[in-house]
């Protein structure tokens, strides 16, 4: 009651927070409408999502961060003090301290960035973990262990490649390429092959239901969208196979992180890495036949955390609530 504590996974697609007494309490889009004429912020969240690709004129709807980092302050700090109201909900009785994910690879001026966005928007104190590593807690990894292991979490627009041992970061490389991307490859193969425009939350649906690396998926769907000369409505019968091509273009990027952090692991930890093999996080991450994909690249056994969407919001509580063991070997304060 006294001690409030907040892990909160701000991402570009969707905002997480998690309390000691209640577990995820809030999960989000990290989305804002605005008004144009005035600037004033109208809907945050679900209720602004709601109306992204519906705006008209005087709406405009849009997301505050872009590839795990801050791009729009305002809207940022707005957003994230209308959620922390709405995770204390009638139990907000003092400022709280959160720990806030960041990528690996977020410059100091981005970091402060998150840190002044969790200040105004209400909190006390906040401590910053790369999301790799708050995601490997959150996975289960014990990383505390004189021995190797390494997790790929996939987040919406930011990959976080990350190799941990004895409690420290061995080897990490963060690359701007997550899910969304994924979405928008498939986005304008369509156009390019069909002669077809459809929307981001069509391409969504098409990879969740659909997208696939299996060796021989048979799914399908009916897709609709604009036709490019016409402009009529327009609805195709998409397969996995036509999906396969833009999902390991964009895929190919991670294997090559991969690659490259291995590279840089001393061989004994990889040893450990084989023989314990690789975890895969983050919402993009639970792409149909992916840890298969990875492992054949990678040539070492691959499996999929449980729940990996919320991986880094529940590794940024336990670093919260374990701040003396982890703030120097894996939160660099």
């Amino acid at each position: 009651m006294l001690k409030r504590q907040l892990a909160i996974d701000m991402g570009t697609a969707n905002t997480r927070i998690y309390v000691k007494s209640g577990g995820i309490v809030l999960n989000e889009p990290s989305v804002i409408a605005r008004d144009v004429d005035n600037d004033a912020i109208l809907a945050v969240g679900r209720a602004a999502e709601e109306l992204l690709g519906r705006q008209n004129e005087k709406i405009e709807v849009s997301r505050p961060l872009t590839s795990g980092v801050i791009a729009d302050f305002a809207g940022a700090r707005v957003m994230l003090g209308t959620f922390i109201r709405r995770a204390s909900g009638r139990w907000h009785i003092s400022q709280p301290e959160a720990m806030m994910t960041v990528p690996s690879g977020a410059t100091s001026t981005e970091q402060r960035a998150v840190i002044d966005v969790g200040r105004r928007a209400g909190l006390k104190s906040v401590y910053l973990i790369p999301s790799g590593v708050s995601a490997a807690l959150g996975a289960g990894l014990p990383v505390i262990e004189p021995k190797g292991h390494m997790i790929i979490d996939i987040g919406s627009e930011t990959t976080e490649v990350t190799v941990l041992s004895l409690g420290g970061v061995v080897a990490s490389r963060s690359i701007r390429l997550g899910g969304t991307n994924m979405t928008e490859a498939i986005m304008r193969t369509i156009k390019r092959i069909h002669g077809v425009q459809i929307g981001i939350g069509s391409a969504e649906e098409a990879k969740r239901l659909v997208g696939s690396l299996a060796e021989k998926p048979k799914s399908s769907m009916k897709i609709h969208g604009r036709a490019n000369v016409k402009g009529q409505p327009q609805t195709l019968s998409i397969g996995a196979k036509d999906l396969r091509a833009p999902l390991e273009a964009a895929l190919e990027r991670i294997v090559l992180a991969a690659r490259s952090v291995l590279e840089k692991t001393p061989p004994d930890l990889v040893s450990d890495i084989v023989e314990s093999g690789m975890i895969l996080s983050g919402g993009g991450a639970q792409l149909h036949g992916l840890s298969e994909y990875f492992q054949a690249k990678l040539q070492t056994h691959v499996k999929l955390a449980q729940d990996p969407e919320l991986c880094a919001v529940k590794g940024a509580f336990i670093a919260l609530t374990h701040l003396n063991d982890y703030k120097r070997s894996l939160l660099g304060i």
